[in-house]
């Protein structure tokens, strides 16, 4: 299934460049188009990230869009139950584990793509779960908030794409809504925190 994606991919590729030079975007490299054109051919997109509540309890969301749209019964917020403290490398390790863990046990489609929120040490983390679980990982990529760059297994610099490139703001837009998961699993938390 992943060869035939990337005979997909790679047969886009040309077309899908000389779309993106004639919308005024730009690909950085042939590396860099490769991302954008999986992100276009990605039917089934996935984004994790890690929330803090006040360094007492830490928290997961994981965000599922479909064709480049939120679809929120995919949606899926986890307490993170094995780690002590502020540790998002750990707290990334178990929730992926958990994750595709249960979808490999169920027989369950793996997303197209998988998006973690964070840089290269959170994609180790990703990366070292799926390991750990003897489980091949979907197309993975972590992307970091300052400078918006995308992380890829194996490659040791960070892609850096135009801030007007569609591939780039479609994962912002799941990273964000991730981000944003997050945020209100842990104001749920916290009014039930408050009324304990």
């Amino acid at each position: 299934n992943r060869m035939s994606r990337l005979d997909q991919i790679s047969k886009r590729l040309e077309n899908f460049q000389q779309w993106d030079m004639e919308a005024g975007g730009f690909f950085v490299s042939d590396v860099a188009a490769l991302v954008a054109v999986a992100r276009a051919a990605a039917e089934v997109i996935e984004g994790v990230d890690i929330a803090h509540l006040g360094g007492n309890e830490t928290v997961a969301s994981l965000v599922q869009f479909i064709d480049g749209l939120p679809f929120k019964p995919g949606y899926r917020r986890y307490r993170i139950k094995g780690v002590q403290g502020v540790d998002d490398f750990r707290s990334i390790h178990e929730v992926i584990s958990r994750r595709f863990r249960r979808l490999n046990d169920e027989q369950s489609t793996f997303p197209d793509l998988l998006l973690i929120d964070g840089g290269k040490g959170q994609l180790n983390a990703a990366l070292a779960a799926f390991r750990d679980q003897q489980i091949d990982p979907p197309t993975l990529l972590s992307l970091a908030k300052r400078e918006e760059e995308i992380y890829l297994p194996g490659e040791s610099d960070p892609l850096v794409l135009s801030r007007h490139a569609f591939a780039l703001r479609l994962l912002q837009y799941v990273r964000d809504e991730a981000h944003r998961f997050a945020q209100h699993y842990h104001h749920i938390l916290r009014g039930k925190s408050q009324m304990e």
